[in-house]
């Protein structure tokens, strides 16, 4: 079977490289996937798969049935694009200005239609069933990320009933040929926030009949630094950020009201809550002692992406077996950035892959940069690895 597989995906790594081209040219944001999805489509619908109903507008999922029933394992690949322009100089451009697909989710999709090609081929070899998960929406966090509604609409649980989700991303700091996960929590807890601070606006010059609100965000900031460094254990991680500060039209007038929007990043529920509980506090207590009001609101957010022990444990030996002895890599530590698969974590026993393309000496360019570009060898490599973690699983 393993051989079956490199095979397979050596001889269609031509079509996996330009399907990844084309949606690299048509970027989408989140929740607005519809040529994604049609693109997707095209290239599943010549397959012998089975494609199901559509999942939070633009999502859907392609089941692939064995020789005989048995368990159900979730590939997940993510579909939308960041709103950012384009700077790389590649032949394969966005055409959509302000749309760039820079944290490689175009790969994400590549590898599971080539996953799609691969397996649809050695289905009568397979004894259960895989459903790949093509998910909208993860890059919005403040919305709530698309794996929540698609779980919400029955994804998992619509037959084949899902038993464990495998999910991937390119990654920097791995090197090519490399995969690897870790224990425990892999990427953090993604809260998004805003606080509206009001105040009494007035005449630059008359501060004392003012009610200053860009003095009290200013406070505001300045106090929260004091959480980390004091309320959060010195072995947990945490990270509270101001993004975003916004007040005032002219620089001789006190504005009426001000606003901070910034981000929450932790690897633990009770950490989560320590840090929304004293941001809280914080905010308020300081707009009151100053004698003004400020409201705090929470986005979705993300919870903490937490694998299962169990399937980690056995990402060593599947990995080994179809890139080699030295493919996999233990990580140390998790990733501050947040991730919706989270959900499926909790919903389902799960593991986040990360699939490398770091160069030994080349500059790498990490996702979220306009300059972000990828070698597209690795995307035969992420296919591999996915049908083999499949196969074994089903095993």
């Amino acid at each position: 079977m393993t051989e079956e597989i490199k095979r397979r995906a050596s001889e269609i790594e031509g079509e996996i490289i330009k399907l990844r081209r084309e949606l690299h040219q048509h970027p989408e944001k989140s929740g607005s996937e519809y040529l994604t999805r049609d693109i997707l489509m095209r290239y599943l619908s010549e397959l012998d798969v089975e494609i199901g109903p559509t999942y939070f507008k633009t999502g859907f999922a392609v089941v692939i049935r064995g020789r005989e029933v048995g368990k159900t394992i979730a590939l997940r690949f993510d579909m939308d694009a960041l709103e950012m322009d384009e700077l790389a100089d590649c032949p394969f451009k966005s055409k959509h200005d302000g749309l760039m697909h820079a944290c490689g989710h175009d790969g994400h999709m590549a590898m599971g239609v080539g996953c799609a090609m691969v397996l649809s081929k050695l289905k009568h070899m397979m004894k259960g069933q895989v459903k790949l998960i093509f998910q909208p929406a993860e890059e919005d966090a403040v919305s709530g990320g698309g794996a929540k509604y698609m779980i919400e609409e029955g994804v998992l649980d619509d037959a084949p009933r899902v038993d464990a989700v495998v999910g991937m991303h390119i990654w920097p700091e791995l090197k090519k040929g490399e995969v690897g996960t870790k224990y425990g929590p892999i990427m953090a807890a993604s809260d998004p926030f805003e606080i509206s601070i009001s105040g009494v606006g007035g005449h630059a010059s008359l501060p004392h009949k003012c009610v200053d609100p860009i003095l009290i965000a200013s406070q505001i900031v300045v106090s929260l630094q004091s959480v980390v460094a004091r309320n959060i254990d010195p072995f947990d991680a945490a990270v509270i950020t101001v993004g975003q500060l916004s007040a005032g039209t002219r620089y001789n007038t006190i504005p009426q009201t001000a606003s901070l929007k910034g981000t929450l990043r932790s690897f633990s529920q009770e950490t989560r809550d320590v840090l929304k509980s004293h941001l809280e506090k914080i905010a308020t207590a300081v707009a009151t002692g100053y004698g003004g009001e400020a409201k705090l609101m929470f986005g979705n957010g993300y919870p903490a992406l937490v694998n299962d022990d169990e399937m980690v444990a056995d990402m060593k030996a599947t990995v080994a077996s179809i890139l080699g002895e030295d493919a996999f890599k233990s990580v140390e530590r998790p990733a501050s950035g947040g991730e919706d698969f989270a959900y499926f974590a909790l919903e389902r026993p799960s593991v986040y892959l990360w699939l490398g393309y770091g160069e030994s000496e080349a500059k790498v360019n990490p996702p979220h940069s306009p300059y972000y570009a990828f070698d597209e060898k690795i995307l035969k490599d992420g296919v591999m690895t996915l049908c083999q973690v499949a196969v074994d699983f089903l095993k």
